[in-house]
């Protein structure tokens, strides 16, 4: 593993080691497939809930608080939300192949290895995800 980066001090990223490249490569592979079935099963509930409705018409005694219309937006927002970090993950797994992943996409820091495992597809540090200034 390599040694953490000093926060206070940011600047180019060090180099992941081949074995940190690997056991990040292998989670985000693991996210990615999980993330693809989370929005496989998202898209199919959507589509029970279509069906659902239109087995019975719209009857606004029966479901005064939309609660219909609340689970497609839900589901939907659900599935909007996987899609990006879908996207998000595909992304890390390039910068990976191409020794960009673990540098923080705002100041250029290192980002630690734990973060990196904590938040598959992150691209910023700890500091500039919290919106902090990078030498503060």
């Amino acid at each position: 593993m390599a040694p953490d980066p000093d926060p206070a001090r940011p600047g180019p990223a060090p180099a992941l080691t081949e074995p940190d490249r690997r056991v990040l490569r292998a989670h985000l592979e693991a996210e990615h497939e999980r993330t693809a079935a989370q929005i496989a099963s998202l898209v199919r509930t959507f589509d029970e809930l279509v069906a659902a409705a239109d087995l019975e018409p719209p009857d606004d005694e029966h479901d005064p608080d939309g609660t219909t219309a609340y689970e497609r937006a839900q589901v939907t927002s659900l599935e909007r939300e996987s899609r990006a970090r879908l996207d998000a993950l595909a992304a890390a797994l390039a910068d990976v192949d191409d020794g960009a992943y673990g540098s923080c996409e705002r100041c250029g820091a290192a980002i630690a290895l734990e973060r990196l495992q904590a938040v598959p597809g992150t691209r910023r540090c700890v500091r500039c995800a919290a919106g902090l200034p990078p030498d503060a």
